[in-house]
């Protein structure tokens, strides 16, 4: 059964497929959809556990893998761009070199790394110790970002977070962010751009991202998002468009 999602935009124009990150939906994306989809077909999946696929139970990355690939061929997309935040951006990374030859280009948003994430106690805890109450969803969300959002922005996060499946959360922090998948596949002649924010603690920094994950990538880019946290589809939504699709067309 395919996984819920958004889609924006000219069927007939290049696909970019974006992913969330944990305790997000397919909404997440949509700031940037908005500015995207007038040149690209844009597409936003539900992961397993969250927004409108909140019913269905956490999975592996392999078997989220499936699931994207299955929504995918329902909709009729080919050779998309994959566009992975935080958690999915593992998944990203997995699926382009799992099979590089159905991917047009990766870009990698604040990711989990291709490595077991590590994680320090504070962020282990919020995440297996789960309670799904608004001031445990405050504090979570608030630890996401540097950048203030607006009253629309924080809602729609803290309501994501709400009604995600509780199981989701210490699903991700002690089994998928944990799944090693550095060094299982050859490298990709696939381009791919790495984009981190500044101040965002929850992912590894640039250092070991270029060591786990983005150097099995060829051609690569990275760039650091100046004054972001981890929610950079809504702290840096501009910014951000514009540098995805300058990479697309470069490599297009």
């Amino acid at each position: 059964m395919s996984l819920t999602s958004i889609q924006k935009g000219n069927p007939q124009h290049p696909p970019l497929v974006f992913m969330h990150y944990l305790g997000g939906s397919a909404q997440t994306w949509l700031p940037v959809i908005e500015i995207l989809s007038q040149r690209f077909y844009c597409v936003s999946i539900d992961m397993p556990g969250f927004g409108d696929s909140a019913q269905r139970s956490p999975a592996l990355i392999m078997q989220q893998a499936m699931l994207v690939r299955e929504t995918l061929r329902d909709l009729g997309v080919n050779k998309p761009w994959l566009i992975g935040h935080s958690m999915t951006g593992k998944l990203a990374a997995v699926m382009a070199l799992d099979t590089p030859e159905d991917v047009a280009g990766l870009i990698l948003t604040a990711p989990s790394p291709l490595c077991p994430q590590p994680m320090t106690d504070q962020q282990f805890a919020m995440q297996y110790q789960w309670q799904a109450t608004p001031e445990h969803s405050k504090k979570f969300v608030a630890g996401s970002h540097q950048k203030p959002l607006s009253d629309d922005l924080q809602q729609l996060t803290l309501n994501d977070v709400l009604r995600a499946n509780p199981a989701a959360f210490p699903y991700w922090a002690n089994t998928a962010s944990q799944e090693d998948f550095e060094h299982r596949y050859p490298n990709a002649s696939l381009p791919a751009l790495l984009l981190l924010g500044e101040k965002d603690d929850n992912v590894p920094r640039l250092p070991q991202q270029l060591a786990s994950t983005l150097h099995q990538f060829s051609p690569y880019e990275y760039e650091v998002i100046e004054g972001c946290g981890h929610l950079l589809p809504l702290e840096a939504t501009e910014e951000l468009a514009a540098i995805i699709e300058d990479f697309i067309k470069k490599y297009s």
